[in-house]
């Protein structure tokens, strides 16, 4: 899994009640402002597009927590893969110990376990 856009975010981090954006499947997660759209942001083999086509997942990230949008194409097995992807990358270590949001339900915490 590739990262991509660290450098859009990385002073965000910085600050108390952060929100920014991410794309995410699989090959690589992309992170961005909140003030773009998600399907403004893609790269090869990472694209997510409204009403569940593309092949990735949108979500929304903030102190704590990452948010998947839900998608036709990623049953709650597969998101699972994908956050635990995300929770063990060392280029994320300030996700390590976020809650994951999918579909009403939370999992996936404590570097992805």
């Amino acid at each position: 899994m590739k990262v991509y856009g660290m450098e859009s975010v990385e002073s965000l981090l910085e600050s108390d009640g952060y929100l920014f954006k991410m794309v995410a499947n699989e090959v690589g997660v992309i992170l961005f402002p909140h003030t773009s759209e998600h399907s403004d942001n893609h790269l090869p083999g990472i694209r997510y597009a409204d009403d569940s086509a593309g092949n990735a997942l949108a979500a929304m990230v903030k102190p704590g927590r990452i948010e998947f949008r839900h998608h036709q194409s990623f049953p709650e097995e597969r998101v699972h893969r994908v956050a635990t992807a995300i929770l063990r990358h060392p280029e994320l270590a300030w996700a390590w110990s976020f809650a994951v949001s999918y579909r009403g339900g939370t999992w996936v915490t404590a570097k992805g376990s």
